[in-house]
């Protein structure tokens, strides 16, 4: 008995260890898109374009990020993203951690 115990235990850490995190974000919201272009400079985006918000989220390494990004910009309607870089978070929230930073944009064109 005492082993199923140890297994469920075990299996709630596993599955709370993988909960869904989502970006913050604080901007502009606008019906959804199919598909979010990614840049790394404002310099590379050729079309014209608004930011309509910014989305931060701690690191857990570049593609887990970048998809993270990708899959919330398309629930705020955004077209592309420039993912702007990474700050460490002095604040304690996310123990030191690195933060990456990114702008939402709408092209206007």
């Amino acid at each position: 008995m005492k082993n199923y115990h140890i297994l469920f235990l075990s299996l709630c850490l596993l599955l709370s260890s993988c909960a869904a995190v989502a970006p913050s974000y604080f901007g502009d919201k606008l019906p959804p898109t199919t598909s979010v272009d990614v840049y790394y400079s404002a310099h590379d985006v050729t079309k014209q374009y608004k930011v309509i918000g910014h989305l931060t989220l701690e690191n857990f390494g570049q593609e887990w990020v970048k998809a993270k990004f990708i899959a919330y910009a398309k629930t705020i309607g955004a077209d592309a993203i420039i993912i702007t870089g990474s700050t460490v978070d002095l604040s304690g929230k996310s123990g030191g951690s690195d933060i990456v930073n990114a702008d939402a944009l709408k092209y206007t064109n």
